[in-house]
């Protein structure tokens, strides 16, 4: 539910017109997809509405097909790798390396002046994100209790999906989040 979790979370920020555009199948054999669908629009408007689009995936080819048909600004979620650590006493700690990008689509045309716009407007946009998420790890939102206290913001650059933005690149951390102990117990004999 990890994932999932993530999901849900991120959809709450863009316009939810764009969030509904990524069940762009309407239907799947994976009984989660009816449920994912029934939350999303059970959203309420998104919280920094003008981002227009959601973007959410770790594998390059759907990112770029995403985006290829969106315009204007979106959030793009890319989850990253999971580092898990047990302890002496058997306490089992996993973190997640996430990156969150507000972007906005240019044109080829661009200028300078044009992309610093794009730039400033980007960056204003995910501080608002970045605030709410703020908000959201201390008042113990589930996930985000362990976020961690220090993050990076780095420019986001990226010609093959004609975009300028942002990213916001942090730590998320908690207690076994895979039950790795009942696991591994229900492995012994």
């Amino acid at each position: 539910m990890i994932i999932l979790d993530l999901l849900k979370y991120f959809a709450k920020f863009p316009n939810k017109t764009g969030v509904l555009d990524i069940f762009h199948n309407g239907k799947s054999n994976y009984a989660q997809y009816a449920e994912l669908k029934k939350y999303m629009e059970s959203l309420p408007e998104g919280l920094v509405p003008e981002i227009r689009s959601f973007v959410f995936g770790s594998s390059l080819e759907s990112v770029k097909a995403r985006v290829n048909k969106i315009s204007g600004t979106y959030l793009f979620v890319d989850f990253g790798e999971f580092s898990c650590s047990r302890d002496l006493r058997n306490s089992i700690e996993d973190s997640q390396r996430l990156a969150v990008t507000v972007a906005m689509k240019t044109t080829n045309s661009a200028d300078i002046t044009e992309e610093a716009i794009a730039s400033d407007i980007s960056l204003e946009l995910l501080n608002k994100v970045r605030g709410c998420m703020l908000a959201d790890s201390e008042q113990r939102e589930r996930w985000l209790e362990e976020l961690s206290t220090e993050h990076t913001i780095v420019p986001f650059e990226a010609a093959d999906l004609n975009s300028i933005g942002w990213t916001l690149m942090f730590d998320i951390s908690g207690s076994d989040w895979f039950n790795l102990k009942v696991v591994s117990r229900s492995f012994l004999k």
